[in-house]
């Protein structure tokens, strides 16, 4: 069952609630929190209590659902939560190890982790016509940063309309926090948003800045325009908001203009993870998905027999 998360203003009762409580160390303890002070909260592990100061935890996610929010879809690839604001310095050292290098024989781009099953969401141009891929992880161990490619990429969904894939990694065993999503899409012109992703290959690069229109249209098709920094090998990379959640997937931006790049809105991938079994990708089939081929051209000025002649 998908999990929404919600985080309420306290309530004047004496029950406690259960929390994830992340720790910068990368450590998450799942306790019912007794109390919070300015300084610390204290955790209830059954056994004793464990104090923990501010200045220790990396982000806070209470566990418990509101009642009547979460649908009954048993096979949910991702999850949804309302966490509380953080600092880009925070959200990236929690989400950067989800977003990867995607890789093919004709060019790279980024992508992230949505569950840890080993799914994620990348461009459908980043893969398109490409069957060969590989996916890099980059590992922070102590202060090394270690790399882990992945040759065994299933493709499992495309949508070429609106340019996602959801790709699958075969055999994936490492630890991660896996990206989260918002319920709904609420978004507001001015509001901070950050990038992950793999400009020219260099990995787990952080920009930031605002959402500068919250519907461009292009072909049909509205986007999430933003300021912050795109190069080549963003494609297919996490758009965030304060709260780290990701509100976009980053697939284009104008080279001659600085400061003039787009995002796809989150509610397309959900769509198609919510139904991926209509966009199933068939390799028997070129055209599995949605694909919208070019019209044939039309007859020139004279006819086949009058061009014979």
């Amino acid at each position: 069952m998908r999990t929404y998360v919600y985080l309420l203003l306290p309530l004047l009762v004496a029950t406690a609630r259960a929390d994830d409580v992340v720790l910068r160390g990368g450590a998450k303890i799942q306790a019912p929190v007794l109390k919070q002070a300015d300084d610390s909260i204290v955790l209830d592990l059954g056994f004793d209590v464990l104090r923990i100061p501010n200045s220790e935890i990396l982000a806070t996610y209470e566990d418990s659902a509101v009642e009547g929010t979460a649908p009954t879809d048993a096979n949910a690839l991702y999850t949804v939560q309302v966490p509380e604001h953080i600092t880009t310095a925070e959200a990236a050292k929690l989400y950067a190890p989800a977003v990867v290098l995607v890789k093919t024989a004709s060019g790279l781009g980024s992508g992230f982790f949505i569950n840890k099953a080993g799914y994620l969401i990348t461009n459908f141009h980043v893969i398109a016509g490409e069957k060969k891929i590989s996916v890099t992880q980059f590992l922070q161990e102590n202060k090394i940063l270690r790399r882990v490619v992945h040759q065994d990429v299933e493709i499992v969904a495309t949508a070429p309309f609106h340019d996602l894939a959801v790709l699958k990694l075969k055999e994936f065993d490492t630890e991660i926090t896996s990206v989260v999503f918002a319920p709904d899409e609420n978004l507001s012109i001015g509001e901070a948003v950050f990038a992950i992703g793999n400009p020219l290959g260099l990995e787990r690069t952080v920009t930031e800045g605002v959402l500068s229109q919250t519907h461009r249209n292009f072909g049909g098709i509205l986007y999430l325009q933003i300021d912050a920094a795109v190069n080549p090998g963003n494609s297919g990379g996490p758009l965030f908001n304060a709260r780290g959640q990701v509100i976009g997937v980053i697939n284009m931006g104008v080279p001659t203009m600085e400061g003039l790049n787009f995002a796809i809105p989150a509610r397309h991938p959900k769509y198609i993870l919510d139904q991926i079994d209509a966009f199933a990708y068939d390799a028997s089939n070129p055209e599995s998905g949605y694909v919208y081929p070019d019209p044939p051209r039309r007859p020139g000025r004279f006819s086949a027999a009058t061009e014979s002649n």
